[in-house]
């Protein structure tokens, strides 16, 4: 018997959202969560990644862009299309999306340093026609002023890179509340490390307050938790809480 080829892509969202919609966040959650029920694959999560933040743009709720991994034995171009479609029918009707599609034949490190140039500047949109062009990356464009396809190359890039942004989707880390021990969270959820202050990793019995929000930041292109001992010495706090203006579908 043959097995199965499985490829990774990446796929960058960004300005999903507007009138009577949740936000993009909500909406890369929604298309992980779609990935598995359609049978195209499996998701590897979902991150958030902060762009440039000037009173020069117009954004919602922070200046961010979503990246979902996906796994697959899908066709590319039959992927990408999908893709686009079920996007297409999910964004806000005023809304003016982007999506990016990174595969192992694009040009990581050229599309990384757009990602990174997009966290310190305004970027325009010719640029990331440009950039996507030649880091062969595949982009396309949902609305009428095109401006969602430099965050969704932004998204895409700084995910290939491995070490920004934060993971807001992984199996069940939403359903962990209160104190658990490391070896459920590294069993349950994906996360492959949880760290204490010094980077060591916890041992599997070790109780860790959650705070009731575990967000795994990305590092070294896996979740990683990172956690401060509690003032009584009898558990791990994670060092991540939920910011007060936290988008709701983050």
């Amino acid at each position: 018997m043959t097995a199965e080829i499985t490829e990774q892509y990446i796929v960058g969202l960004d300005d999903t959202d507007g009138t009577g919609v949740e936000g993009t966040g909500a909406l890369a959650r929604a298309l992980a969560a779609h990935v598995a029920d359609a049978g195209w694959g499996r998701s590897l999560g979902v991150t958030r990644h902060q762009l440039f933040d000037s009173e020069k743009l117009t954004y919602t709720t922070g200046n961010h862009c979503y990246a979902v991994g996906i796994e697959t034995d899908r066709n590319a171009l039959d992927l990408e299309d999908d893709l686009v479609e079920w996007v297409r029918k999910h964004a806000a009707k005023d809304a003016d999306p982007g999506v990016a599609i990174l595969s192992r034949h694009s040009d990581m490190p050229h599309v990384l340093a757009f990602g990174r140039r997009s966290q310190t500047e305004i970027m325009k949109l010719e640029w990331a026609q440009t950039f996507s062009t030649e880091a062969n990356v595949a982009l396309r464009a949902l609305g009428r002023k095109r401006l969602g396809t430099i965050g969704a190359l932004a998204a895409v890039g700084l995910r290939a890179g491995g070490r920004d942004g934060r993971f807001i989707d992984l199996p069940t880390i939403r359903d962990l509340n209160g104190r658990v021990t490391a070896g459920n969270i590294r069993e349950r959820t994906g996360v492959e490390a949880v760290l204490d202050e010094a980077g060591e990793p916890l041992d599997r019995d070790d109780l860790v307050e959650t705070f009731g929000w575990l967000r795994p930041r990305l590092e070294e292109g896996r979740p990683v938790i990172h956690t401060s001992r509690s003032p009584e010495g009898r558990f791990w706090l994670v060092t991540d809480r939920r910011p007060a203006n936290e988008p709701a579908g983050d």
